[in-house]
């Protein structure tokens, strides 16, 4: 059976998860507020797959202004491969078109050929490359030590946000004014790996430039690698200066992929919706209301007086000569 998931649902959508997830959001911390925060804003939206009272699957999401956007779809691992998943993602479409939307669009590190099974396309990828910084004693170039007065001039306004990063304490950032400027951050489960969260840099060589003293502030706080998210366009050179494929279970390369919602599933969703419209209307029909009629108006009669008039004797004219 499948079903509009619930507040009560929150324990068996914890234990899906950690059964079934490779990537963060099989950790509680990750997928319960995420969770919480789709049963109160989209609730229609997250979807639960159940034998009996037993959750075995889900798919959560939310609208944006254009799409619906798949958060996350797990399978318990004794139920898989049993069409389950594809009917809790024809459930999630089919709700999302209800809404208006005309596409569905999500990332995904693992599950590329299913999504493509069931009508998605690539539309974007990015690949998370690493690179081990042990095994270098490079020092780390002063003139790249970056201030918030030299940040907040190289930002746009709508970059400014990016800044939030330079405040934690696990910050660690490197720039230049003339060739950009990298904020990165100890990884929130292992201080041995340091993620980038933000650059800015004009061509691949500023790129480099930039990550090359990563590694060295990265060494001077004992951390053993830093991860990346690079274009396509830079992925050859940078496997040629030794970084390489993401292992980490931490940070993964994702694809993003996106479906047009056919006019035709529309429609037949909409037709759906009418015919239980109507059989809830056959089910429950209303009762027609009770008018109350207004006696008719009062009109006076004329018929007494008629009679008076029938009663009273007639005259009859007196033959001449009668007096």
């Amino acid at each position: 059976m499948i079903r509009q998931l619930k507040a009560k649902d929150l324990p068996g959508v914890l234990s899906v998860a950690a059964s079934s997830f490779k990537e963060e959001a099989r950790r509680p911390e990750v997928i319960g507020p995420g969770f919480i925060d789709g049963i109160t804003r989209f609730p229609s939206l997250q979807i639960g797959a159940f034998e009996g009272d037993r959750l075995i699957g889900f798919a959560i999401g939310e609208l944006s202004e254009d799409w619906g956007i798949l958060d996350w779809i797990a399978v318990a691992p004794s139920h898989q491969r049993m069409g389950i998943g594809s009917e809790l993602l024809k459930q999630f479409e089919r709700t999302v078109s209800l809404s208006g939307k005309q596409r569905v669009r999500l990332g995904t590190p693992f599950a590329v050929n299913f999504y493509a099974k069931m009508g998605y396309a690539c539309v974007g990828v990015q690949r998370v490359l690493q690179k081990v910084v042990v095994g270098s004693d490079q020092p780390f170039d002063s003139s790249f030590s970056i201030t918030l007065s030299d940040l907040v001039d190289m930002l746009e306004s709508f970059e400014l946000d990016s800044m939030k990063c330079f405040f934690s304490p696990s910050c660690v950032a490197v720039g230049r004014r003339d060739v950009g400027a990298i904020l990165a951050t100890e990884n929130r489960w292992s201080k041995d790996q340091i993620d980038v969260v933000f650059s800015k840099y004009e061509g691949s060589e500023s790129h480099f430039s930039l990550l090359s003293q990563l590694e060295a502030k990265a060494r001077e706080r004992g951390a053993y690698l830093i991860t990346e998210k690079f274009d396509e366009s830079e992925v050859a050179a940078a496997l040629g200066r030794g970084w390489e494929e993401s292992r980490s279970p931490l940070a993964w390369t994702t694809y993003y992929m996106e479906k047009r919602l056919r006019a035709r599933l529309r429609a037949i969703t909409k037709a759906a919706e009418d015919a239980a419209n109507a059989e809830s209307a056959r089910k429950n029909p209303l009762k027609p209301k009770a008018v109350a009629r207004k006696p008719p108006p009062k009109v006076p009669s004329v018929l007494p007086a008629f009679t008076k008039e029938l009663k009273r004797p007639a005259r009859l004219p007196l033959p001449p000569g009668s007096l």
